[in-house]
């Protein structure tokens, strides 16, 4: 690279240290660093119609690391076809009832899930997620409106899943109303009203449930709330205002999922590696999904689900969506789950009572739910590191692997808190910048005849009495021009390739 000159009081220059004598001239061919970015996500989020961005208060009372173990079929109470494989059978209200069971791979007790929600139209009552399709897997998407909104408003997805600035339900209600938007826009409160199907108690389960609207679910038990394979029914009372009448349905429990090997047993190469990440287990006949959630270095997190066929017994999760769940960057965390489903649907309910500016739909439909997942966490590298070749490489230091798999340094250089360091480094980015970051300070000297004079001249030097002689009797202002140059180099354009060789 240029060497940089100071004047003395003297008006003699002097060469500013800068390690020149162990400099090698400028125009090293060797690639300048490639430094890897990334694209930074979050998990899942889902649009929120009801104009709150709070989301489900409830959290996931199962206590499964890897997120909501229930796996809704209906999407969030969206109805828009039938788990059966049939289409919809027109407009309806929609019942759905989960017993679902979480355990741990390793082995250990398994944590029980039940829940149950009504709601009075099936076309308009539900969230619904917004995906993108990825080697085949889903990926959830999140909302990203630019430079923000105003803050009376918070940034969703609209009906088309496109991202737009959302407004908060914000009128003042009564302790017994709910903020809502009678037209769009506008705030206004109604009364609190429910939409059940009134007391609902099980029967012939292996742990005793009965519930009460609003149905939360608490149990000291460690136990599936069904039997695998095993038949049992549900009681509903009926609602005392507005939802379903009373009804009695029988369900069947799914069978218990097993991963064969079990997910604990994989290797390293095998969950962080560049091939698939293998899942299999006992086969079945139920709806099978793999979730993975994906934690990189960087704390960003994205979540991916695949359908998988169960008769088959396997499914390789594409790396491609793991790496996109986190937009490329290094996963330091991948917890991954399976889950098995069986739905039992009945579309022969009825409903009854009113709400404020809700239809109810006549008819009603229930989805019995049984749920079997197992899950496992996997541990990757540290913060600053990557998988290079199946193994972790702090990247921030290794000069084999600087700041990329791959990205070597050039020999007598080191790595540099991911940056190759070092004359070859320095050299290369300087030459590279000549016509790119300090081009105008680079131009500013090729127009000047004194200062190409006196840049031709120190390119032909190899000792510091060479520099004397070619800066004797140079303008001061001249000097300075010349020096832009190098001031660009190592304060913006080559700072962490020409750190310490700068003086």
């Amino acid at each position: 690279m240029k060497h940089p000159l100071s004047v003395s009081h003297a008006a003699a220059l002097v060469v500013a240290g800068l390690g020149l004598l162990s400099l090698p001239a400028c125009g090293d061919d060797s690639n300048p660093l490639l430094t890897a970015t990334a694209t930074i996500t979050a998990g899942p989020t889902t649009n929120n119609p009801s104009g709150n961005p709070s989301g489900d208060p409830s959290g996931d009372p199962s206590g499964d690391p890897s997120g909501d173990p229930t796996g809704d079929p209906t999407e969030g109470g969206t109805d828009t076809d039938d788990p059966t494989g049939g289409p919809q059978d027109g407009p309806h209200a929609l019942g759905t009832i989960l017993l679902g069971e979480s355990h741990p791979s390793a082995g250990g007790a398994t944590t029980p899930t039940v829940y149950a929600s009504f709601i009075p139209d099936a076309d308009a009552g539900g969230f619904k997620g917004c995906t993108e399709n990825v080697a085949g897997c889903e990926l959830a998407l999140v909302p990203d409106c630019g430079a923000g909104c105003d803050f009376d408003e918070y940034c969703g997805f609209d009906d088309g899943c496109k991202a737009a600035c959302q407004p908060i339900c914000d009128a003042q209600c009564a302790p017994d109303e709910v903020c809502y938007f009678p037209a769009p826009g506008t705030p206004g409160c109604k009364k609190i009203e429910s939409f059940d199907a009134g007391a609902l108690t099980f029967l012939n389960t292996p742990i005793p449930i009965t519930l009460f609207p609003p149905y939360a679910f608490m149990s000291d038990d460690s136990a599936s709330p069904f039997a695998p394979g095993g038949t049992a029914s549900v009681q509903a009372s009926g609602a005392s205002n507005a939802g379903f009448e009373a009804f009695e349905k029988e369900f069947t429990g799914t069978e218990f999922i097993q991963t064969s090997p079990k997910l604990d047993t994989l290797g390293f190469a095998e969950v962080f590696g560049s091939g698939a990440l293998p899942v299999r287990w006992t086969p079945g006949d139920g709806e099978v999904t793999i979730t993975a959630t994906v934690t990189s270095s960087n704390f960003a997190t994205g979540t991916i689900t695949c359908k998988a066929d169960d008769p088959s017994g396997s499914f390789d999760i594409p790396r491609a969506a793991l790496e996109a769940a986190v937009g490329g960057d290094p996963a330091a965390n991948i917890t991954v789950s399976i889950q098995r489903q069986r739905v039992d649907v009945y579309k022969d309910l009825t409903t009854k009572g009113e709400l404020t500016g809700v239809t109810v739909q006549p008819v009603g439909f229930l989805h019995i739910v049984t749920s079997s997942t197992e899950y496992h966490s996997f541990q990757g590298c540290n913060p600053g590191e990557a998988v290079c070749d199946d193994e972790c490489v702090d990247v921030q230091y290794d000069s084999a692997n600087c700041g990329d798999c791959g990205n070597a340094c050039a020999a007598d250089d080191s790595c540099l808190e991911g940056t190759c360091n070092g004359n070859n480094a320095c050299n290369a980015c300087a030459a590279d910048n000549e016509a790119g970051v300090c081009k105008p300070q680079n131009d500013a000297c090729a127009a000047n005849a004194a200062c190409k004079a006196l840049e031709t001249c120190i390119e032909g030097c190899d000792t510091q009495e060479c520099f004397y002689m070619c800066a004797e009797n140079v303008d001061a202002a001249v000097i300075d021009l010349y020096n832009e140059q190098i001031f660009c180099t190592c304060n913006t354009a080559c700072v962490g390739e020409c750190a310490g060789l700068c003086g």
